[in-house]
């Protein structure tokens, strides 16, 4: 990969890092060197990955290495773009493999559910059970970084839940297939004071601050004894989400829990 070019490209986004006001702190405990996953909570902003990105590369001199949703990479000009700036298509191999090289990834477990069902200004973290980049981590021997972003969620104003807009862009118009028959469009609110579909909002959200705050590296645990594979995965795992956690706590807001 070329980090010059990658640079060349984030640095064309740029107006999204002024317009947010995007900062990080803590970017000293990213490591300088070798392999790294960074895990972040995903927010309505949506591509505010490239935000995080670019200020890594400004703070630490490293490219991070996103691993995106498949359909980026099915989409022609998406596809260039995230190319260009430096994303792979998130499968396990795609990570293991730039892990191998010294290279720092970047994953959301959240994924579109987070997105979709977080609250305006509320910092959210939906995991839904998902412990891959901790399978990941542990085979590749590297350690994990918590990164919460504050502010990600403060970019639109959602007044649908945008199944059905969904099931229309990406069943119907994009043709993506039944596995992201979940996937939602919702009517969002941003610097357009009208509703409008997300796929069309997203390119103009409020002018919200963004900041992110980065945590101690976690490294692998050792296992317990008698303990599986699985059951070390699921323990970094939560061990990173109460990481993520703490963060948010300290500096943002967090959803508050569901009443029963």
């Amino acid at each position: 990969m070329d980090d010059r070019r990658a640079g060349r490209m984030l640095t064309s986004l740029n107006p999204r890092r002024l317009y947010h006001r995007a900062a990080i702190h803590g970017a000293d405990r990213i490591p300088a060197a070798g392999g790294a996953v960074l895990v972040s909570n995903h927010g309505r902003l949506d591509f505010d990955s490239f935000l995080l990105i670019r200020l890594v590369l400004r703070s630490r001199g490293r490219l991070v290495r996103m691993l995106a949703d498949h359909m980026w990479f099915r989409l022609p000009v998406t596809d260039r773009v995230f190319t260009l700036a430096g994303a792979v298509d998130g499968t396990r191999e795609n990570a293991a493999d730039l892990l191998e090289q010294g290279e720092m990834v970047l994953t959301y477990p959240g994924g579109v559910r987070e997105i979709t069902g977080g609250r305006f200004g509320r910092e959210h973290i939906d995991w839904e059970g998902r412990s891959g980049f901790a399978a990941v981590a542990i085979r590749a021997g590297v350690p994990v970084v918590p990164v919460a972003g504050v502010g990600v969620n403060s970019g639109f104003v959602f007044v649908s839940s945008g199944r059905i807009l969904g099931r229309l862009l990406f069943q119907h118009v994009l043709r993506l297939g039944p596995q992201y028959s979940g996937y939602r469009n919702p009517l969002a609110i941003g610097i357009i004071p009208v509703p409008l579909p997300l796929s069309v909002a997203v390119a103009f959200p409020l002018p919200c601050r963004v900041t992110y705050f980065v945590g101690e590296p976690i490294h692998p645990p050792v296992p317990f004894e008698g303990e599986s594979a699985q059951q070390v995965e699921r323990r970094l795992a939560e061990q990173v989400a109460r990481a993520m956690w703490d963060l948010i706590d300290r500096n943002g807001k967090r959803l508050p829990p569901v009443s029963s």
